[in-house]
Order: C-alpha cells, then structure tokens, then sequence
C-alpha cells in the first residue's frame, strides 16, 4: 500500500494552480464547492497554469482507513491532534478531532473526508507542501511573524501569548506589509537573507480583533460590547479563531511572502510590565532563546522521524542566520505603537 493508491480511483475533475514566491502548486479535488473556496481563499496565487514543485488532491468524503496508527505525543499530557503510520513511499496522517485522512509521498499529499467543513485542513496540507519545497532549499523554518516595508523584513518571535499575530497586525496598521502570521522560513544568501512567508490569512482570537483600531469593525456590535465587558485577562485568554483577509481590508499587495530578513525580535514583554526596552543579543543570546523560535513540519516533513530532535545540521543552520541579521530581546509592557518605532528603527538602520 502506497498513499496514492487509497485515492487513485477517485477522480478530482475540479483543478486549481497556484503560486507562492516561485514555487507552483496544483491542487485538485472532487468538490467544485471545496475548488471555489480554495480559490477565493488563495485568490493573489491563483494563476493559469505551470509545472507544480507539488501536487496536493483534497477528497470530499472518506476512504478506508487502513493498518495501526501510533499517536504523536504532545507535550504537557495534552491530547494527541494526529496519529501517523509509516507505510511504502510515504506516511499517513489521521487528524484525530474530524477524522480526516492524510497521506503524503515524495512531491505531494492527499486529504480525505469532510474537507468542506474542515476546509482549514485542506489549507493547511497546501501550505506545508509548499514549505517542504522551500526547506529542501536549505531555509529553516521560524514559528514567528514577519512584517516587511520596501522588501526589508522584521520577524517577530517570542513565547506563546506574545502577541505575535496581534503586533504584526498592529504593524500593518502603522504602514508595513505583512509577510507572514505564524511561519517563516528563512535562508542566508551570500548578499541578503532571503525570507519566505506562509500563504495563510491571520487566524486571530476576539481580543485581537477587539483592540485593533480597524478590525474590531469586524465584530457583530453586541458581540463586540459582549466582548468589552470581559476582564482583560480573560479576554486575552479567549480562543475563538477568525480569519483576518488583510487584502480585502487593506488593499491588494498587503501581504507580500517574499523579503530580505534584517531583524528578529523576541518578543518578551508582559502586560504587566514596565515601560518598553529594546538589548541586542548576541549569536549566543540568541541560539539560548531557539526553542522560542525554532519550528519543524512534524508529522509533515518525511524527511524526519515525527517527535525527533533538532540535529546538529539544523542547530548549525540556525546559527548562520542569526549571525547575519540583527537580534534584539523586546521586554517591558506590551506596546504596540511603541513596537512600531523600534522596527522601523531597525529596518532604516
């Protein structure tokens, strides 16, 4: 058994190309509802036709289920997301929450089940297709956001509940564009660090959209007047996901997934904090604080054992990109227009 023969037989009439920086990709798939969303989502990538770097079929409705899956164990005894067998020219994946099937081989992956309901899925198979392309270039993968002004890139990293998402949407609302929201992937070249972004809209929590001057429009009034009466901490806390389309609300070319890497920012400011303090580290500082920035495609990347740790080959890799972009440590309070000051200090350097 292969992964491409548990979806052979069905037929994906409904086709669709796209491209990320320059990496083509052709989805196909047999749901014409699942093709149109899938075009409206990726619209500014959609183009006529080309030789795809990978192949991505999404199938509405299931497909047997075979073998034994072994979960993949998350930290802090939380419940396992996806269980994964190792099977001939590939690995499957089953997303324990929706039941939806995976499989992936050298150059492409399928997923099956109830795609339109679970189309984020879909999305998100695309996207690490499209990133595997661009690891096998020798980029390391960030868990950070990036925001860039005339090709000049910021990343922005820090620990979970940051802000990184909020600032970069903050940081668009002061002039910059968007390279990315949660994933970058970055390459030093020998006249520039090349930096990629994550074709994927901002997935963003109410207190996001509540505290931004512009996407709090988005909120229905008694939800937003519902959401004002929360504590802050609560608020803050609050996981309800939407999909932030900075295009439509900005203006095409909002967010554009290539730039030239000139800064990371740690972001370890609190909401409690004091002030706003800016330290530049040094390559040392920095590799202390890489399990706040490293990230790896997991279950999605074949070339890896799912749960298997960094190699000395990556931790090298990080350490040559660190070494060619400036570092900073933010502390203090959380601030977003004083951020804005300290990154376009750092790109007009």
């Amino acid at each position: 058994m292969t992964p491409t023969s548990l979806v052979d037989s069905i037929a994906t009439p409904h086709s669709l190309s796209l491209c990320f920086a320059d990496v083509p990709i052709r989805v196909s798939t047999n749901d014409s509802d699942v093709c149109a969303r899938l075009a409206s989502y990726f619209q500014p990538y959609v183009i006529s036709a080309a030789l795809p770097a990978a192949e991505v079929r999404l199938i509405q409705g299931s497909v047997p289920i075979p073998g034994r899956f072994t979960d993949l164990i998350r930290a802090g005894g939380r419940r396992p997301k996806e269980a994964t067998q190792e099977v001939e020219g590939g690995r499957l994946i089953l997303k324990r929450a929706t039941g939806v099937l995976m499989g992936l081989w050298p150059g492409g992956g399928f997923a099956a089940g109830d795609i339109r309901t679970n189309l984020n899925q879909g999305i998100n198979l695309v996207n690490n297709c499209y990133a595997k392309v661009v690891l096998r270039r020798g980029h390391v993968l960030l868990h950070a956001s990036a925001v860039s002004r005339k090709g000049r890139t910021a990343v922005l990293a820090g620990p979970p509940g940051a802000g990184k998402s909020t600032s970069a949407l903050h940081l668009v609302e002061a002039g910059f564009h968007c390279l990315s929201n949660d994933r970058v992937m970055a390459k030093p070249m020998p006249d520039m660090v090349e930096v990629l972004g994550y074709p994927k809209q901002p997935r963003v929590n109410p207190g996001t959209l509540l505290g931004h001057p512009r996407l709090s429009a988005l909120l229905e009034p008694a939800d937003r007047s519902a959401l004002s009466a929360l504590p802050t901490a609560e608020l803050w806390d609050l996981e309800r996901k939407s999909d932030v389309d900075l295009d439509s609300i900005y203006g095409a070319g909002t967010v554009d997934l290539r730039g030239r890497m000139d800064a990371l920012l740690l972001l370890r400011w609190r909401r409690d904090g004091r002030g706003l303090d800016v330290r530049r580290l040094s390559v040392d500082e920095a590799l202390a604080a890489l399990p706040l920035v490293e990230k790896n495609l997991g279950a999605f990347d074949l070339d890896r054992v799912p749960g298997a740790a960094m190699t000395p080959a990556e931790y090298q890799a990080y350490r040559e990109l660190f070494a060619r972009v400036t570092v900073v440590e933010v502390t203090g309070a959380v601030a977003f227009d004083g951020l804005a000051g300290v990154v376009d200090h750092l790109l007009s350097a």
